[in-house]
């Protein structure tokens, strides 16, 4: 991980003299408050930042704030979040992995960090954005956390691009190691190679080597992006990044409410069922995924009709489950990279019982999600070349359904 030596350098992957190593400083976050909330409070001696985003995600750190605030004269929150572009956490955990395994560190190479750089201030951009649009909507149409500031990046601002946010008290973000109860995911719906072969078991390692020979087809970008079109669906706006760790919820002591969604800096008009595939794969069980996900798309596309109400639906409902099949492949695949690095980061004492919990389900969801990355591939790969028939294309939901 690059040193901070001398002056702070002007890029995102370098240690500055900010807020846990980033380029923000207090005195940014304080004056954006005041500002936001026409306040002349400031913060107070006791003011104090923690790191709450430690193995939660790896392109931004996510600092919880208590500013002590001194002379108030409103309300004003006791304590909120910042949420600051950044490579330092992924960094940090890239060179960890790669000594930890005796590998090569890729990730560190100026010209992918910078390239990488780039990508991160477009997406953040996009982000803010979006947020822009939503919180034009009626209260409660989404869950949403309170924006109090929010700085793009520009020609002018190179290095400090940020969201202040509410913060959400009792919330339990579910990791991908862990199952969202199948009641929960229906909150959900209505609101909306070398890693695995290291992952110490052989079932992987098999199903990796299997997924590698299908590569070219799963990384069809191109075809992905003209799905809709080829379906004859009407394109619609999409989260882009929907999975486990941007779904917020609130554990209530029976089940879990869904709090907020978050991130929207992969924003698109485009096919909702890249959507749905990401949330179910990361977030459910793989028994409940597949013997449920027909059902929880027609509960999205239910709750749609509703929000259309006389308007003409952008699309059907089989349009909408056929998008899902032929979608399923490369956003599933995009799921299963993250799982190695979480459970290798939360999951290193292998004898304590509750991350024994966690292994087995993240061993169980992966290997579940590369049996059927392969099973639709080969199934969109039949329809493709006329095999299938549009009975059995339907028909053969039922082997992954235990019908």
């Amino acid at each position: 991980m690059p040193k901070f030596i001398g002056p702070a350098a002007m890029n995102l992957y370098t240690p500055a003299d900010g807020l846990f190593g980033t380029h923000v400083t207090w005195a940014d976050v304080e004056e954006d408050m005041q500002n936001g909330f026409d306040t002349d409070a400031y913060f107070g001696p006791n003011k104090y930042a923690t790191n709450i985003g430690e193995g939660n995600g790896f392109m931004s750190r996510i600092v919880l704030i208590d500013p002590d605030w001194q002379h108030k004269d409103k309300e004003l929150p006791e304590k909120f979040i910042v949420k600051i572009v950044s490579q330092l956490a992924l960094q940090k955990v890239a060179a960890e992995m790669a000594e930890e395994k005796k590998i090569e560190n890729r990730l560190n190479s100026s010209e992918f960090m910078a390239t990488l750089e780039k990508t991160q201030k477009r997406l953040h951009n996009v982000e803010i954005t979006v947020y822009e649009h939503l919180r034009k909507l009626p209260t409660g149409k989404i869950p949403l956390a309170k924006i109090y500031h929010a700085k793009k990046f520009t020609e002018s601002n190179p290095v400090k691009g940020y969201i202040i946010m509410e913060y959400l008290d009792n919330i339990k973000a579910v990791h991908i190691f862990e199952n969202v109860p199948l009641d929960s995911m229906k909150q959900m719906v209505q609101s909306l190679m070398e890693m695995l072969r290291n992952f110490g078991n052989e079932v992987l390692a098999d199903k990796t080597d299997e997924i590698e020979k299908i590569l070219p087809d799963l990384l069809d970008l191109e075809a992905a992006e003209l799905l809709p079109d080829e379906i004859g669906m009407k394109r619609v706006l999409c989260h882009g990044d929907l999975w486990s760790m941007n779904i917020l919820w609130r554990d209530n002591g029976k089940h879990l409410d869904l709090a907020a969604l978050i991130d929207y800096q992969t924003a698109h008009m485009g096919c909702p069922a890249s959507d749905l595939v990401r949330v179910f794969s990361s977030c459910l069980s793989a028994k409940d995924r597949r013997k449920h996900w027909e059902e929880l798309v027609e509960d999205f596309y239910g709750y749609m009709e509703k929000e259309v109400g006389d308007a003409e639906m952008p699309y059907t409902l089989e349009q909408l489950k056929e998008s899902y099949r032929q979608s399923f492949p490369l956003c599933a695949f995009m799921i299963v990279p993250a799982i190695g690095p979480l459970c290798d980061l939360l999951c290193r004492n292998p004898e304590d019982e509750k991350q024994k919990e966690y292994l087995s389900t993240a061993t169980e969801k992966t290997e579940c999600l590369l049996e059927d990355i392969i099973y639709y591939h080969e199934r969109n790969m039949k329809l493709k070349r006329g095999e299938e028939s549009e009975n059995q294309k339907n028909q053969s939901d039922g082997l992954l359904n235990g019908s």
